[in-house]
């Protein structure tokens, strides 16, 4: 993998999505591997965030550059004030860590309004587009 990445210089343009899951049995692993990609270029971003087993101090090892706000949480945003604090918690954890935050499933105007209110830094769902496989997917940057 890291040959192929280097053979077509693309590691800039990677970013390596981590399901946040309990079956990660060995971090250090993991770790290195965020290392050596970073290295390399490319990025880290931890999927779909604040639904599994988040276990902050490895987090804190891995050296990511961006946090996936699963859709549990920003599906009702507009409409739930714990969702709020959650996501606005999140978004400070976030900022502390120098990560980027995305709000996945943001999928009408309330909630890209809340979503930006909150200060998240990407918006990911159908109100912005619908999902396709080509290169870039379908994310808004918020900024």
């Amino acid at each position: 993998m890291k040959d192929k990445l280097k053979k077509y210089n693309v590691a800039d343009r990677v970013v390596w999505e981590i399901l946040e899951d309990e079956s990660i049995k060995d971090y250090e692993v993991l770790i290195e591997f965020i290392k050596e990609v970073k290295k390399l270029g490319s990025k880290i971003a931890i999927d779909d965030f604040g639904t599994g087993y988040s276990n902050f101090s490895y987090l804190l090892k891995m050296d990511i550059d961006y946090l996936k706000l699963d859709a549990s949480i920003i599906k009702h945003l507009d409409n739930d004030e714990n969702s709020k604090k959650i996501v606005e918690t999140i978004k400070t954890f976030a900022d502390k860590m120098g990560a980027k935050t995305i709000a996945e499933f943001v999928c009408n105007k309330k909630i890209f309004d809340e979503v930006k209110n909150v200060g998240i830094d990407f918006a990911q769902g159908y109100y912005i587009d619908e999902p396709r496989a080509e290169i870039g997917g379908n994310y808004k940057n918020l900024f």
